[in-house]
């Protein structure tokens, strides 16, 4: 593809698909032909258009071999799961560039202009899912050709089909290819000869929908706060049967998206409980939502649902709010995004006349496609545990805390990053490599109310905890003579009583969910082997070790496993470590503050500095299968230090 084509495809890509209200997901597709019209760039099937860059998120088609498909009559003959096949392999056999598979609508995108953009805008699916055709005419300006309305066929050769035989009578009448294609309950095609061209079109033809619904849609209303006691025991509910029902660890979200928040409190639910409104929908969220009249009956009303072709994931309680489920992180955001936009088209679309759903077999036919099970494909993670699983790591703004939290991201978790450094969390979280996997918390461990807010803040954004590190701590450097009153309390209240507090609302959690889960307490070798002073840091870590031992016997029988790690000196990242301490140990020891690292990384036997991502491995192996059967040890990460006795 000639530079100048591929440089207007992911101008296109990137307009359209950082824009929420024009596309949800992985959805969307945009093309641009080369200028001799030999060949078309269109987005690699389950790309986010966001994220198309010149080496990656497309393929180069040969417009020939796509337009060829056309003309194969023995297509029409096959059974539809067979016909998919084939023309996969027509169009895998038609790439010439790029990377990646070509995508389901290339077909279509073959017959129209120069550059294209189809996309999924809530205000045009409104349109689409609601008053229809008969809504073009008052949208449509008069001095100009009409949009195309192409009425609800299947995606891929159908479509294409049917975009093919209505173009062809659209041009003899207007003398022009459309511009503009309106697709019932699926979405809008645009094109135009140039990006910038093309880019205006959409969204002068969305901001026309958009303006159609203004003075007619209604207003959203908002649902009473649900309180800790019913939010826990929901979620524990909804983790219950879904693990029975599928096998697999869940994520629940109870969403605070305004359109979801309005849908379970206005008549919009039963549209949404009635089936998809378009494919999108039952590739992310599943055929249907499920609806219950109250908390109490969500559990019920789910379990039988989890054994359909397109199980829910979009769960509605009537005025409480709206459940998003899903067995990773990516699937749950892709289902929030698809579900409020969901939302928003029936909103829209009830000052209209109403939403009409999918019919059955439309619906039954993305369900089966192949196609839409790939893209489905790629938003599921295949990693080992801890991934699906939700990890809460206290003291997570910095040094080992954030080492250990970040590491636990790395591994598959979803991780509350709890400090009482609210910025500091939010820096930890952003920095790490999957932030949509990284929730930032306020937590003054110290605080009772805190410590079960806290906890509340992880359950509605992902439905439990299986995994908590203890990590919060201070170490104030005094020697006995000289340590003030204050600090030795900080150091009871933060280092003991924090621990205390959180790995006593974890453990409620974990022993109402009913699955086991695992506690990491991080302790320290100065746990095992005091040093001077630091009578408070001595007493502290080596109570830490106590605390564990008594929990992992106390929690044994409901499968929780509780175990310690107890670093070396981590000097990377750590507050602890900071200048006025390391001139203490400088003092102490006799020698200038430069030295002081150097000196205390020769006392090891591996004379190797303790990082943190070594703590943090550590802790992942602690909360993996792996470890399942060890509970109330201590793993010391020392390179050396200190030897168990």
């Amino acid at each position: 593809m000639d530079k100048e084509s591929l440089s207007q495809l992911i101008e296109i890509s990137h307009a359209v698909g950082a824009h929420r209200e024009y596309v949800q997901a992985g959805g969307g597709n945009t093309s641009v032909k080369s200028p001799d019209g030999r060949t078309m760039a269109i987005k690699a099937s389950g790309t986010a258009l966001a994220s198309m860059g010149e080496s990656l998120g497309w393929v180069e088609l040969d417009l020939a071999r796509v337009r060829a498909i056309f003309e194969r009559r023995d297509l029409a003959t096959l059974e539809t799961n067979e016909r998919e096949a084939r023309i996969l392999e027509q169009l895998t056999a038609a790439v010439v560039g790029g990377r990646g598979r070509p995508s389901v609508e290339s077909v279509p995108h073959a017959l129209l202009g120069r550059v294209i953009i189809h996309t999924h805008p809530v205000a045009v699916n409104a349109v689409t899912c609601g008053p229809g055709e008969k809504a073009l005419s008052e949208i449509a300006p008069s001095d100009e050709p009409p949009p195309l309305w192409i009425p609800y066929s299947d995606p891929g050769w159908s479509l294409g089909m049917a975009i093919r035989s209505a173009a062809g009578v659209y041009e003899k009448k207007h003398g022009c290819l459309p511009a503009a294609i309106f697709l019932e309950n699926h979405g809008l095609f645009v094109s135009a000869s140039q990006a910038g061209e093309c880019l205006a079109l959409h969204h002068e033809w969305v901001s026309r929908c958009e303006r159609y619904f203004s003075p007619k849609a209604p207003p959203l209303r908002s649902a009473p706060r649900l309180d800790s006691a019913s939010l826990r025991k929901a979620m524990v509910e909804l983790r219950r049967v879904w693990r029975e029902a599928r096998g697999v660890p869940l994520l629940a979200r109870l969403s605070d998206d305004s359109e979801l928040i309005g849908a379970a409190c206005e008549g919009t639910a039963e549209t949404l409980a009635a089936g998809a409104l378009t494919p999108d929908i039952i590739v992310y969220t599943g055929g249907r939502a499920v609806l219950a009249d109250a908390l109490e009956e969500l559990a019920t009303k789910l379990k039988p649902a989890l054994a359909e072709s397109a199980p829910p994931r979009v769960a509605l309680v009537k005025n409480v709010g709206v459940f998003l489920l899903a067995e990773d992180a990516r699937r749950l955001e892709a289902a929030e995004q698809v579900a409020a936009s969901a939302a928003k088209i029936a909103r829209l679309a009830a000052g209209s006349g109403g939403a009409r759903n999918l019919s059955r077999s439309a619906a039954e036919f993305i369900t089966n496609w192949e196609a839409e099970h790939y893209r489905a494909h790629l938003l599921e993670s295949a990693d080992a545990p801890p991934a699906g699983q939700v990890a809460l790591v206290t003291g997570a703004a910095s040094g080992l805390g954030c080492g250990i939290a970040q590491g636990l991201v790395e591994a598959g978790a979803a991780v509350a990053f709890c400090d009482v450094d609210q910025p500091g969390a939010e820096a930890a979280a952003a920095a790490s490599t999957e932030p949509r996997r990284a929730l930032p918390v306020r937590m003054d461990v110290t605080d009772e109310a805190a410590v079960a807010e806290g906890f509340d803040q992880v359950l509605c954004r992902w439905g439990g905890v299986d995994i908590v590190v203890c990590a919060a701590g201070i170490a104030p450097p005094y020697e006995l003579v000289d340590m003030p009153l204050d600090k030795w309390r900080l150091a009871l209240e933060i280092n003991l009583t924090g621990y205390f507090l959180v790995a006593r609302e974890a453990a409620r959690i974990m022993r109402a969910q009913g699955d086991g889960g695992s506690m990491i307490i991080v302790s320290s070798k100065t746990g095992l082997d005091a040093s001077r002073a630091n009578s408070a840091y001595n007493a502290t870590k080596a109570g830490e070790l106590h605390l564990m031992r008594g929990w992992a016997l106390e929690l044994g029988p409901d499968g929780i496993r509780v175990n310690a790690v107890a670093p070396g000196n981590v000097f990377e990242g750590s507050r602890i470590w900071n200048p006025e301490y390391i001139k203490v140990c400088a003092d102490k020891r006799g020698i200038k503050p430069e030295e002081v690292i150097p000196y205390y990384t020769s006392l090891t036997a591996l004379k190797r500095e303790v990082k943190r991502s070594d703590v943090a491995g550590a802790v992942v192996f602690l909360c993996s299968d792996r470890a399942r059967c060890i509970t109330g040890q201590t793993l010391v990460v020392d390179s050396g230090q200190v030897m168990v006795r």
